[in-house]
């Protein structure tokens, strides 16, 4: 299979799978070919990638809107953004409120009536419980998750085995503790909801490097004598750097 008629520099292609330099899944993108490569190009950042077709399996679907291309790196996988915007806006005239409850214990990608500058909000997630007009559940990461039922344009079942809510959650939040807590407590109402307490928490805090502390000393001694040393000292003892923090949830309720 060629790409010739299946990708064109004006259709925007989000990566749904594999390994982009600068661009995590997600990521909207533009493919465009010449000769034997395919050039992915990203808005402001020109061409992040170029894959050799010569040694590339291509599969794409029937109407042509998923696309994947197996490399010796690993596969990826792109969807044509702007057929699945199209898709989505001919739905949306109609829309009508999806059955959610039907979706309880399965893996399901939720699409939204709104799009963001990037493009549609697209969730994975595994529904847990359907409450208050929202589909709650867990990302693949374990992190809460939820979707107004208003808003799902489409959604597609991505693993339709029975799946049960796990007994135990270990997130991990990034930054200094104050962020880091902040981004705990956020999460605290869904997983409540859902069934979970906090169990304990530990904050792991990332220590400076041998050449940064040696750096501000020295610098802090040559220019003790006009005041900016001080600053660089006080700098070292009183800011902290960013951190680890990491909580244990448990279910208590089936």
């Amino acid at each position: 299979m060629t790409l010739t008629g299946l990708v064109n520099a004006s259709q925007r292609w989000r990566i749904m799978h594999g390994a982009i330099p600068s661009c995590p899944v997600g990521t909207i993108v533009t493919l465009t070919t010449s000769d034997y490569r395919l050039d992915v190009s990203r808005p402001w950042f020109g061409v992040v990638a170029q894959l050799d077709l010569r040694t590339a399996t291509i599969t794409a679907s029937s109407d042509g809107h998923e696309l994947t291309l197996g490399t010796s790196s690993g596969d990826v996988a792109f969807q044509n953004e702007d057929a699945v915007a199209a898709t989505v806006s001919a739905a949306a005239a109609n829309l009508a409120v999806p059955d959610v409850s039907a979706l309880v214990g399965q893996v399901v990608q939720f699409g939204t009536t709104a799009p963001n500058a990037e493009g549609l909000n697209m969730f994975v997630i595994l529904v847990l419980r359907r409450l208050n007009g929202w589909a709650l559940g867990l990302t693949q990461a374990g992190h809460p998750a939820g979707i107004a039922e208003h808003n799902i344009a489409w959604f597609r079942v991505l693993d339709g085995r029975p799946r049960t809510a796990p007994d135990r959650l270990v997130l991990t939040y990034l930054g200094k503790r104050k962020e880091c807590d902040r981004a705990f407590q956020s999460e605290v109402p869904t997983l409540r909801e859902l069934g979970y307490e906090a169990a304990g928490q530990d904050f792991l805090q990332e220590g400076r490097s041998v050449a940064t502390v040696v750096l501000a000393c020295l610098l802090g001694l040559l220019l003790a004598l006009v005041l900016i040393g001080i600053a660089i000292f006080a700098w070292l003892i009183l800011t902290k750097p960013p951190g680890v923090l990491t909580v244990t949830f448990h279910r208590i309720q089936a």
